[in-house]
């Protein structure tokens, strides 16, 4: 790769750093409501503005002419690459760069021509890229950036609009009892932009697992199947949600992502089991109970709290 390009990556990362910081701070200001937001809520908030704002400035720096790329953008820089040069600068960006890849390289590389070049190659890098610290055995590479090279092959698929390598995907996934988040995060992208094929493979996978409790990674496919139904509402993803509240080791997962996807028939489910198991439920999966029914408008007037302090925890918002 050239050293011209090196040269305004890292000022591009550098300029998309500044932008970031800068954005959160002025939306802070602006935005700063006295507390009547929850503290965690707030700082959503504000980072999914200061994210959207980014995006926008880092567009504009990809897109405008630079003088040191003699008057062309970096996105005409990447359209010009061939192949080879196109996947060592997605790497680079990958493993150097804080904003990560440009994303007018994942669509250059995404839109190159040669469909079985790019899946062989994104193939590749799924594959023998380490999923977890154990698996890198390599002290001198930091496993998160390395994993970094996944994430952008799976950029470059889902702009593909490629499922192909779901079901691969979801087996490897599967076969570790648990992942950090950040690589949980990054399958969960790639499986759920591709609804119509993901969804009954993550039925599937949590149906085999009933008797076992629906644990280690089967909590993220529960996290994935209601992220999906949110925007795309059906009976089976329902009725799958349902059924892992009911097998579920860890039912606060169930809960949770019943309360996300939003239907309120889960209201009835949810007092009938505190009414069943008063003197047995866990404080913190009743919080979770009691917070999932009003999130979705239920009454917990009728609901007797074997704790006596959720009212006032909900109130103080501790």
């Amino acid at each position: 790769m050239k050293e011209e390009i090196i040269s305004v990556l890292k000022r591009y990362d550098e300029l998309a750093g500044l932008i970031l910081e800068q954005t959160v701070d002025r939306y802070s200001d602006e935005l700063y409501d006295g507390g009547s937001d929850p503290e965690e809520e707030f700082e959503k908030k504000i980072q999914a503005l200061a994210a959207k704002a980014t995006d926008d400035a880092t567009y504009e720096l990809e897109n405008n002419p630079d003088e040191q790329l003699g008057g062309r953008s970096l996105r005409d820089v990447f359209e010009g690459m061939g192949f080879d040069e196109l996947c060592e600068t997605l790497e680079y960006c990958a493993l150097n760069l804080d904003r990560g890849v440009p994303v007018s390289l994942i669509e250059s590389l995404a839109t190159f021509g040669d469909r079985d070049r790019i899946l062989d190659y994104c193939s590749g890098i799924i594959g023998n890229a380490a999923w977890t610290e154990e698996e890198l055995g390599d002290q001198d590479k930091i496993f998160e950036m390395e994993f970094q090279k996944v994430r952008a092959a799976l950029d470059v698929l889902i702009k593909m609009e490629e499922p192909v390598f779901i079901k691969a995907i979801l087996d490897r996934f599967m076969s570790y009892p648990q992942v950090r988040d950040f690589v949980a995060e990054s399958i969960a992208e790639y499986i759920t932009a591709f609804p119509a094929e993901s969804v009954p493979m993550l039925i599937d996978e949590l149906e085999a697992h009933t008797e076992d409790g629906m644990k280690g990674p089967c909590e993220d496919l529960v996290i994935m199947l209601s992220s999906i139904g949110k925007e795309n509402k059906n009976d089976m993803i329902y009725d799958e949600l349902r059924r892992a509240f009911r097998f579920m080791e860890n039912k606060i997962y169930a809960v949770i992502c019943l309360a996300d996807y939003g239907d309120d028939r889960a209201v009835k489910m949810f007092k009938n089991y505190i009414n069943r198991n008063q003197d047995t439920i866990g404080r913190e999966l009743f919080y979770e109970m009691m917070s999932a029914i009003q999130k979705l408008g239920g009454d917990i007037s009728d609901i007797r709290d074997p704790f006596g302090d959720f009212q006032k925890k909900y109130d103080t918002g501790e």
